[in-house]
């Protein structure tokens, strides 16, 4: 589902979560079409040849993997803006600034590698005491938040624990922060 905000377009995505109260609730992801998830993923893409209509050989330089792509139809036009290079000069061959739609765009969506259709923008959740996003848990341990209580949080509480397991993690960190009065929905509900 698409939905319109302040020129931002956002994908919205449900998920379902237990709280504290073991009550279910559904939760939407929204993907603000940011591009912070492919903006570092030139280290990993690389092109490694290119033939005729807009199709690329594309090389995943920690697997190996080559996977054939081509740009979108509708984001032909776009292939030629380089300019998210100078901000983000890390990021996917093919991620590009879409400035018509007032957003970035990966354009070659339709034929993405499987590392980017498995991709989640979070693994865990963090929602502050009236449900809304305190900060979230991307990669393996990272912390992504503005919001300095859950920092201060997150560096002497979650800090501190030392557990292998990242399932165990996952729910260790869950009891702490639940404990500081957050909620936490875990990316793969």
């Amino acid at each position: 589902m698409r939905t319109r905000s302040g020129g931002i377009i956002f994908l919205d995505r449900q998920r379902t979560w237990w709280n504290a109260g073991g009550w279910c609730q559904a939760v939407t992801f929204r993907c603000r079409i940011c591009g912070e998830c492919c903006s570092h993923l030139g280290l990993v893409h690389a092109i490694r040849e290119e033939y005729a209509n807009h199709e690329y050989s594309l090389l995943n330089r920690y697997t190996g993997d080559v996977t054939r792509v081509s740009v979108d139809p509708d984001k032909t036009h776009l292939l030629d803006n380089m300019s998210i290079f100078q901000r983000e000069p890390e990021a996917c061959p093919f991620l590009r600034d879409d400035p018509d739609n007032h957003r970035v765009c990966c354009i070659v969506h339709a034929t993405r590698p499987d590392i980017c259709r498995e991709f989640q923008c979070w693994r865990l959740l963090v929602l502050d005491s009236r449900g809304r996003q305190a900060g979230r848990v991307m990669g393996r341990r990272h912390l992504n938040s503005d919001d300095p209580v859950l920092c201060g949080v997150w560096e002497q509480r979650v800090g501190a624990i030392s557990e292998p397991d990242d399932a165990s993690w996952d729910f260790r960190v869950e009891r702490v922060l639940l404990e500081a009065g957050y909620t936490v929905v875990r990316g793969d509900s």
